[in-house]
């Protein structure tokens, strides 16, 4: 099996967390990661596997299409995230924002990074999946890089 069959099947069954750059290279067919993330879609589609993300992930990925003025864009976003049994969408609450300190006061993320850190922890999620290097593993969340998967 190829790297990214090996960690679909270590995720199956499992919550993921899912970052904004994946859905970005997904809803973008970014052509250096869409074959890389695109399985991972599949699979949480199919419900193999259990993906999660969180409001902000949301707020992030629709940024390039309101900054293209692309009202039908916005739309096609929306209607993604919405999707009916397809993703739990985590709401940051007082909760995570005080476990985002910490993880930024602790580990040095930058702040997003550090609340959607939190949010995957609170929410149960083994496995974080994200292009961001500077997001690294923990003893409770282990961070699956999408250019390592591309490699």
């Amino acid at each position: 099996m190829g790297k990214i069959e090996d960690a679909i099947a270590r995720m199956v069954g499992h919550r993921v967390y899912l970052d904004t750059n994946v859905f970005v290279y997904f809803l973008d067919r970014n052509p250096d990661y869409f074959s890389v993330v695109a399985p991972v879609i599949e699979a949480i589609d199919s419900g193999l596997i259990i993906g999660y993300t969180g409001d902000a992930v949301i707020a992030e990925t629709l940024v390039r299409p309101y900054q293209t003025g692309n009202p039908a864009l916005v739309e096609r976003f929306k209607a993604f995230f919405s999707t009916e049994d397809f993703l739990s969408i985590q709401p940051h609450d007082a909760e995570a924002f005080d476990l985002a300190a910490q993880l930024r006061a602790e580990r040095g993320l930058k702040f997003i990074d550090a609340l959607h850190y939190a949010t995957a922890i609170l929410a149960g999620c083994k496995f974080f999946l994200t292009n961001d290097g500077a997001i690294q593993s923990s003893d409770v969340l282990e961070v699956i890089s999408v250019k390592i998967l591309a490699e």
